[in-house]
Formats: C-alpha cells, structure tokens, sequence
C-alpha cells in the first residue's frame, strides 16, 4: 500500500463495517473518525501496527503513574495520556488494515495492553489518594478496583480458553458457526424491568469508555474546584471498590449456575461429520 496516501483513501481502507454503530459512542463518533487523523500520520512516519499498540502501551503507563502520583496536576495529564492511549488504540488497528498486516499476534498484544489499563488505572486511582492523603487504606481499595475491573474485562477471556480446552480435547470435527452467539452488535437497550433495571448502569458504570468519561469529569473539576475534586475522587473510589469486585463475583456465580458458557459453545461450535465436510 502507498505510504503517503490521502485521508479518502484511509477512510475507504481503514474502517470495518459499521464502524459508526457497533461499539461505544465515543469510539463511534468521535475516537474511531478522527483515528484516521493519527493513521495518516503513522503511516507517513513508517510506523508499523505494534509499534503504534506500544505507544498506546507508553502513554497508558504515564497515565497510571501521573494519576497515581496524586498531584492535581498529574491527575489532568494522566486523564489526557489516557484518552490519548485510548485513541492510539483505534490507530493501530486501522494502521494494520491499511498496511494488510492485521494478525492474530496484533490482536493478542491489544488485549494484554487492555488488560495492563484495565488494572492499571483502577490500582492507580486509589494509590494517588493514598498518597494525596497519607492513608494506606485508599491502597487497598485501588486494588480492590483493579481486581473487579480485572475480572469483568477476563471473563471472555477465559470462556474462550474453556472453549479451546474443550475443543482440544474432543476428537469430533466441529463446524464454525460464524458470528452465532457472538456477532458484534449495537448494545443492547436498559431494561425496564428486573434486576436488569439496576444492574446494566452498574456494569455500565465499569466500562472504559465510561471510566474514561468519569475521570475527566474529575479532571475538569481538578482544574476549577480542586476541593470538590477531592470529594468526587473518594467517593469514586469508594463506589467502585465496592461495585466492582461485587458486579465481577456476580458474573462468574451467574455463568455459572446458568451454564452459560457452555450454552455459547454449542451456538459457535456445532459437531459436523467429515462426509458434510467434503461435500
């Protein structure tokens, strides 16, 4: 592919299908469009895919440490390194589409960088009180954040390496389903009735794009009201080293007893005889 090519070509290259409906809203429209921008840059400079994960990687390890330094100063840079790893997130990828170098290792090195955000910023939010404020305490509920956070962002982690075992160890051949069970689609509306009523803002509430939303909020008020921009980070913390370690043990005892997992493997996975095969 070209490497000074011009941003209607990017945008006719780049962009999966439905790019503007499938997701979050901030990826579909703000962060994914204007990616283009920091693809057309990339590309010029001869960056490859990895190259610019790494940098995301880079700028989410700066937005951990200025947050966790507990600085009022730092926690508005940290939240502006964090919505720039979370831009550099949507770079990459097209980066890789448009240079046709998307693979599985791309893939795999995207979600340990998740995972490293994931736990990082949640440990990062309570160590920066901790260290604001000279209590220990705040220590433990940043780690409590980063062990739920940790938790929900695994849990398709782990029924996909449950799907593979299983998958290993039969010796049936199984046709792909593609999409069954778990083809991308808008998210789903709040219910209007049943434990879905309180619980879908909850798992909301610990999503990235709408943490990410959250600490700017704080960082704003770090800029004009730095009194109520303390109030606002304890009580954060506070809801969230509860909420999440809570939401995360739900999910798994529900999986669980509703035997979930093993209901999406026989949506994806369905046993096919070699004779179908050759046909």
């Amino acid at each position: 592919m070209s490497n000074a090519p011009t941003l209607a070509e990017l945008r006719a290259k780049v962009h999966k299908d439905r790019h503007r409906e499938i997701g979050n809203w901030l990826a579909c429209n703000i962060v994914r469009p204007s990616a283009v921008y920091g693809t057309w840059l990339a590309v010029r400079l001869g960056l490859s895919a990895h190259q610019v994960t790494l940098l995301a990687l880079t700028a989410t390890a700066g937005s951990v440490a200025a947050i966790a330094s507990g600085l009022r100063w730092g926690f508005v840079v940290g939240t502006g390194l964090a919505h720039l790893a979370f831009w550099l997130d949507r770079v990459d990828g097209q980066v890789a589409r448009w240079r046709g170098t998307a693979s599985l290792s791309g893939v795999y090195l995207d979600y340990l960088m998740h995972h490293v955000a994931t736990f990082g910023l949640g440990f990062g939010l309570g160590y920066g009180l901790a260290v604001q404020t000279a209590d220990v305490r705040w220590t433990l509920a940043g780690f409590a954040i980063a062990l739920g956070w940790g938790v929900l962002s695994l849990q398709n982690d782990c029924r996909y390496k449950a799907f593979f075992q299983r998958l290993k160890r039969e010796s049936a051949t199984f046709r792909v389903d593609g999409g069954s069970g778990g083809r991308p689609a808008p998210p789903a509306p709040w219910p209007r009735r049943g434990l879905g009523v309180l619980t879908w803002p909850a798992f909301k509430a610990c999503e990235p794009h709408v943490v990410l939303v959250g600490i700017t909020l704080l960082a704003c008020f770090a800029l004009v009201a730095p009194n109520f921009w303390m109030s606002l980070w304890r009580a954060g913390v506070v809801m969230m080293a509860v909420l999440a370690p809570t939401l995360a043990l739900g999910r798994a005892v529900r999986a669980v007893r509703r035997r979930s997992v093993e209901h999406e493997f026989d949506l994806w996975f369905r046993p096919c005889s070699l004779d179908k095969l050759e046909m």
